[in-house]
């Protein structure tokens, strides 16, 4: 399955455990957060200064 900037950061962080490892580098403790099943990877990166594409592509390599 390919990650996409719609995709639900808890959708991405079950999909390996390489994902987290990737939220981990940037400082994104989002596992601890209320709203992991409804925020977007867009928005995670956007509210922290990321760029969405720059991102979104770290992620499906990691799935590589």
């Amino acid at each position: 399955m390919k990650i996409t900037k719609n995709t639900k950061a808890l959708d991405a962080l079950r999909m390996s455990g390489a994902i987290l490892k990737i939220f981990q580098k940037y400082n994104l403790y989002c596992p601890g957060c209320k709203g992991i099943g409804e925020e977007t990877l867009e928005k995670i990166a956007v509210c922290n200064g990321m760029d969405v594409h720059e991102f979104v592509d770290e992620l499906n390599s990691a799935l590589e």
